[in-house]
């Protein structure tokens, strides 16, 4: 594998010493510059157009801080990849640093080992996230689709809305269904909580633009 060409950035002297001392034992990866915040980042790729591979990224840096120089950098130097190294393990860190345009996340505690990889995995353009990370994720989906899935329509209901969408009132949609009234009135209410609509108007435009209807 070709060198890989890194730039270290991270707003503290002893860090940015510590992981350079410690690159020094991966013989394909050579640190080429570094930068105590994203803007000094931005400057540097500017001048040195292909010069830089991989960025190792820290989030909470002064003048312009890790994320939106990735997202600046995802958008203006396609060639360079960021691989955030960051003790910041949570949800909203990491979903935003990946929503900016970071291949990959990596916590200050993992092994020069797992440091290693995960570089060579991103300049290859591969995605690499530490295990700790992976877990976040993966229980954020989990609580996500919880969430999606409580709100998701009966049959029953789905039928109401229909009859709702064609403009039947209350006591049409009952006739039609067999059900009273109150039962039409209770479907209505628990639609419009679970779609999170204030109206009949509302509920009408969210089903059309969502394709809740069955055609």
């Amino acid at each position: 594998m070709k060198e890989i060409k890194v730039l270290l950035a991270d707003d503290h002297l002893i860090i940015r010493d510590g992981i350079r001392y410690m690159l020094k034992g991966a013989k394909n990866v050579k640190v080429v510059a570094e930068a105590k915040n994203g803007r000094e980042v931005i400057q540097y790729l500017e001048k040195n157009n292909g010069g830089v591979d991989v960025v190792l990224m820290d989030i909470n840096m002064p003048e312009l801080n890790g994320i939106d120089a990735t997202e600046i950098i995802s958008k203006r130097f396609k060639t360079v990849n960021v691989l955030a190294l960051t003790m910041h393990a949570e949800e909203s860190y990491i979903m935003s640093m990946i929503k900016a345009g970071a291949l990959g996340y990596v916590l200050k505690e993992s092994s020069k080992e797992e440091l290693f990889q995960a570089i060579e995995m991103i300049a290859l353009g591969k995605k690499y996230f530490s295990n700790d990370v992976s877990v976040t994720m993966i229980n954020s989906m989990m609580d996500a689709g919880k969430k999606e899935n409580s709100a998701e329509i009966s049959e029953r209901e789905q039928a109401v809305l229909s009859l709702i969408i064609e403009g039947l009132t209350n006591i049409e949609i009952g006739k039609a269904l067999h059900i009273s009234n109150r039962t039409v009135e209770s479907h209505r209410r628990n639609i419009l909580q679970k779609l999170d609509v204030k109206n009949t108007a509302d509920l009408v435009r969210y089903a059309i633009q969502n394709n809740l209807i069955k055609q």
